[in-house]
C-alpha cells in the first residue's frame, strides 16, 4: 500500500515542424495538404505505457498510428503519422490558409473529437496539448501532459465523484463520471489541489480519500470492490510464518487505518481479528516477538502479505502459502502446497540497474558464471534467483579485489567491486552450507587459481583522462557552516572527484553539495546523519547531510558514481566503506518560550501508532520547533510560542515519528498546511476528520 504507485510520469513531444515546401510558398498545392516533422524523445513522451517487470517501472512507448487534433475556432483537423514513419504527421483535407496565421489548439486525440475520457485516454496521457497564436507548420510546437491519471480495476461499474470539477468529458466540466468494470482501467483528469475523491459501486459509497492530485502523476485506487461488512477474518500460517516465536498483525484501510492483533483463542491454528467498521482492504503482518505493538518501523514486520480485499463470507480465511504469499477460502481448507521451481542464478548490481544477467552452468555442479562483464570501481553486485529476490547472496566484506574469491552468505551486504575491468564471475553454491564462494576473475582467467579475501578491499580510482589537481571546480560545499555560502571544491587527479580538504566543522553542521554557487544542480542524501569516515549515496535535490562528529575533514564528491565520502583530514578515501543507516540524531534542547498558547485537536488518523506532535514556527527571525503536550489527557495538545513570536506568526502542526526525539523534517510523518495563527482569540485548530496530509481543518475558542 505504501509503496509503489506514487510515481511521477513525464512526457513533451517537440515538434520540430518542417513543412513540404519552404517558408512563404503556397502550400495549398501541396498534394499532401499540410504536414510537419516531429522529433519525438521516447524517454520522456508517450502514448502507451508497459509495466516492466524488470526495472518495476513503467515504460513509455510512443506507438506511432497516433492523431493530433489542431483546432481553429470550432473546426478540427486531424493530423495522423504511421508506424512507418512515427515523426512525419500529414492532414490531407487541411490547406494552409485554413491554419497558417490563426489561433489555434494542438492535442492528442482519443476519438472523433478528442474528447472521450476512456481507459485509452488516461494511458495515452488524458489532456496533452498546447495553444498558437499564429500557427505555423515550419515553427516548433511544444505539447505538455496537464492531466493526472487515476488506476483501478473493478469487476463492477464505479461512480467516481469529486469536490471539485476535474472531469472534462464532451467538453464539459463535471465532478461525477460513471465509468466500467475492467482491469487497468486509467482515468485521465484535471489536476486540483485538496479534492476529496469518492466511488460508489451499485449506490453505495465504498471508498473516500482526499490528496493534492498534481499533473503528470499516477494515483492508485487498486482493486475496487462493494464494501463487505465482516464482523471477523482469519488467518491460517504456514509453519514458515508460525516460526521463531512470530505474532501476527492485520494492517486495515478504508475509513482511515487501523492495526490489529490476530489471536488463536481455540488452540487450532487459526487466529483470527475483528474487522473495524468502514475498513474495506488489509495486508496480513508477520510481527517479530521482540515487540509488542505493530510500527512500520524497520525490524518489526519480518513478513507481509500483498495488499488485499478484505474476504467475502464464507471465503474469508486467508491461507498462508508462502513467504509472501496466500488465499483466500473457507474454513477447513488445505491449500496445495507451492510448486518448487528450480533456481536460475543471475548477477544483479547497479552495472545493471539490479536487473538480471543470467548465470551459465558450468561443467563443474552447483558452479554457475556470468562471462565478460564489465564493472566499474565501485560498482556493486549480488547474486539472486532471476524470479526473486527472496533467495540472494552478499558478502561480509566489500572492495572486493581481481583474482580472489570471497564467502559468500544468503542476504548478504552488497559487494562493491575495487577495480573497474572486464571480469568472469563464478558463484560456487553450496546449499545448505554457512556460506557459499563468490570468485572474480579477469576475463578467459582461471577461477581455481585465485585466492580468498578475508578483509575489504581498497578502491582503485579510475585513471580516466589526465587532471590537473588543486584547481577549482564549478561544486562547492554549502551549508551551515558557511552560512550557506560557498566553500569551493577542488579537482582531484581522478576525472569528476572533487574535494574540499582540511574542513573543520561542529557537530551536526548541514551542508549539501551544489553546481556554480546556485540551487539548480544540487545534491543531499538519503542518509542525513553522516558518520565520518566513509561514504555516503548522493541524490539530486536531497536532504541536508549533518556530521554526527565535530572535527576536521576532506570531503569528496563523486560526481559519476554520485558519493559523497567524509573521511579525517589526510586519509584515504578510497579505503572507508559505505553508511547504509542513519547515524545517531543530536540530542536536542526545547527553545525558550512564552506565556501564549495554541492548541491542537488530531483527528483520528494522525493519533494512530503513538504518534507525538510538534510545532513548527518560523518568522524574519529565523525558525523554531517546539514539541507539544497533552497535558489534560484530554486528546488536545498544547504549544507555547517560542520568545519573540505573537500571535499572527507562522505555524505548521507536525504528526512526528515517536520513535525519534529529534523534531526536524526527516522525523515528520505528516503536517497541516501553512498556517497563520489568529489574533482574535481562536487558539484551537482541529485538524479535519479523515485526513492525513494538509487535508485542511479549522479554528476556533478553546
Amino acid at each position: 500500500m505504501k509503496k509503489f504507485w506514487n510515481l511521477m510520469l513525464t512526457a513533451l513531444v517537440v515538434l520540430g515542424a518542417v513543412s513540404c515546401a519552404e517558408r512563404g510558398e503556397n502550400l495549398d498545392n501541396a498534394p499532401e495538404g499540410v504536414s510537419f516533422e516531429a522529433t519525438i524523445d521516447l524517454e520522456e513522451t508517450r502514448t502507451d505505457v508497459v509495466f516492466n517487470e524488470g526495472t518495476q517501472k513503467w515504460d513509455t512507448v510512443w506507438t506511432g498510428d497516433e492523431t493530433l487534433n489542431v483546432r481553429v475556432g470550432y473546426t478540427f483537423y486531424q493530423f495522423t503519422n504511421s508506424v512507418e514513419n512515427k515523426n512525419r504527421f500529414v492532414c490531407e483535407t487541411a490547406k494552409a490558409d485554413d491554419l497558417v496565421g490563426k489561433s489555434v489548439t494542438i492535442s492528442l486525440s482519443h476519438d472523433a473529437d478528442g474528447s472521450a475520457l476512456d481507459s485509452k485516454a488516461g494511458k495515452a496521457g488524458g489532456k496533452i496539448g498546447a495553444t498558437v497564436s499564429s500557427f505555423d507548420p515550419a515553427v516548433g510546437v511544444n505539447l505538455q501532459v496537464q492531466s493526472a491519471f487515476l488506476r483501478y480495476s473493478s469487476a463492477y461499474e464505479v461512480k467516481l465523484d469529486a469536490s471539485a470539477y476535474i472531469f472534462d468529458y464532451n467538453g464539459q466540466q463535471r465532478n461525477t463520471i460513471t465509468l466500467p468494470a475492467g482491469d487497468d482501467v486509467w482515468v485521465a483528469f484535471t489536476p486540483a489541489e485538496n479534492v476529496t475523491l469518492s466511488y460508489s459501486i451499485n449506490g453505495e459509497k465504498c471508498k473516500e480519500i482526499t490528496k493534492d492530485f498534481s499533473a503528470k502523476k499516477i494515483y492508485n485506487l487498486g482493486e475496487l470492490a462493494p464494501v463487505v461488512e465482516l464482523a471477523t477474518i482469519y488467518l491460517v500460517p504456514n509453519n514458515d510464518w508460525k516460526g521463531d516465536g512470530a505474532w501476527f498483525s492485520a494492517h486495515m484501510w478504508g475509513n482511515g487505518e487501523a492495526d490489529v492483533k490476530l489471536v488463536d483463542e481455540d488452540g487450532d491454528g487459526v487466529y483470527e481479528c475483528a474487522v473495524p467498521e468502514g475498513m474495506t482492504n488489509l495486508l496480513f503482518c508477520r510481527m517479530n516477538p521482540a515487540y509488542t505493538e505493530f510500527s512500520w518501523d524497520e525490524g518489526h514486520v519480518w513478513n507481509q502479505t500483498a495488499d488485499l480485499t478484505i474476504g467475502v463470507e464464507p471465503n474469508n480465511y486467508y491461507y498462508i502459502t508462502g513467504w509472501a504469499t496466500g488465499e483466500w477460502n473457507v474454513a477447513g481448507y488445505t491449500p496445495e502446497p507451492p510448486a518448487v521451481e528450480a533456481i536460475v542464478w543471475s548477477l544483479a548490481g547497479s552495472f545493471n540497474e539490479w536487473g538480471d544477467t543470467l548465470m551459465s552452468a558450468t561443467d563443474t555442479a552447483n558452479l554457475f558464471v556470468a562471462k565478460g562483464v564489465e564493472l566499474k570501481t565501485g560498482d556493486e553486485i549480488k547474486v539472486k534467483d532471476s524470479k526473486s529476490w527472496d533467495t540472494s547472496y552478499g558478502g561480509g566484506i566489500t572492495n572486493l579485489e581481481a583474482n580472489k574469491w570471497m564467502k559468500a552468505y544468503s542476504n548478504g551486504s552488497n559487494i562493491a567491486i575495487a577495480k573497474s575491468g572486464a571480469y568472469d564471475v563464478y558463484f560456487e553454491y553450496a546449499e545448505g552450507a554457512e556460506y557459499s564462494k563468490l570468485y572474480l576473475v579477469e576475463a578467459e582467467g582461471d577461477y581455481t587459481a585465485a585466492t580468498e579475501q578475508t578483509a575489504n578491499g581498497a578502491l582503485v580510482p579510475d585513471g580516466g583522462e589526465s587532471v590537473t589537481p588543486d584547481q577549482a571546480s564549478a561544486w562547492s560545499l554549502s551549508g551551515t557552516f558557511n552560512e550557506w555560502g560557498d566553500t569551493v571544491m577542488v579537482t582531484t587527479t581522478v576525472k569528476d572527484v572533487f574535494v574540499v580538504k582540511s574542513l573543520t566543522l561542529e557537530a551536526y553542521a548541514s551542508f549539501k553539495v551544489r553546481k556554480d554557487k546556485a540551487w539548480t544542480e544540487n545534491y543531499g542524501g538519503g542518509i542525513v546523519y553522516f558518520n565520518p569516515n566513509g561514504w555516503i549515496e548522493l541524490f539530486s535535490g536531497g536532504s541536508d547531510i549533518s556530521n554526527t562528529e565535530a572535527g576536521t575533514f576532506d570531503i569528496y564528491f563523486d560526481y559519476t558514481n554520485k558519493r559523497l565520502y567524509m573521511v579525517t583530514a589526510g586519509a584515504d578515501y578510497t579505503t572507508v566503506a559505505k553508511q547504509t543507516v542513519d547515524g545517531k540524531e543530536p540530542e536536542q534542547e526545547e527553545p525558550e518560550v512564552s506565556d501564549k498558547v495554541v492548541y491542537l485537536k488530531p483527528n483520528s488518523n494522525w493519533t494512530q501508532s503513538n504518534a507525538r506532535f510538534a510545532a513548527y514556527f518560523w518568522n524574519n527571525s529565523g525558525n523554531i520547533w517546539v514539541s507539544m503536550t497533552d497535558a489534560d489527557s484530554d486528546g488536545i495538545y498544547e504549544v507555547n510560542l517560542p520568545e519573540g513570536y505573537d500571535y499572527g506568526c507562522n505555524i505548521i502542526f507536525c504528526r512526528m515519528n515517536p520513535s525519534a526525539t529529534a523534531n526536524n523534517w526527516n522525523n515528520k510523518w505528516n503536517q497541516t498546511s501553512d498556517l497563520t495563527t489568529p489574533t482574535d482569540g481562536k487558539n484551537l485548530y482541529t485538524v479535519k476528520a479523515g485526513t492525513w496530509d494538509k487535508g485542511g481543518g479549522t479554528w476556533s475558542v478553546k
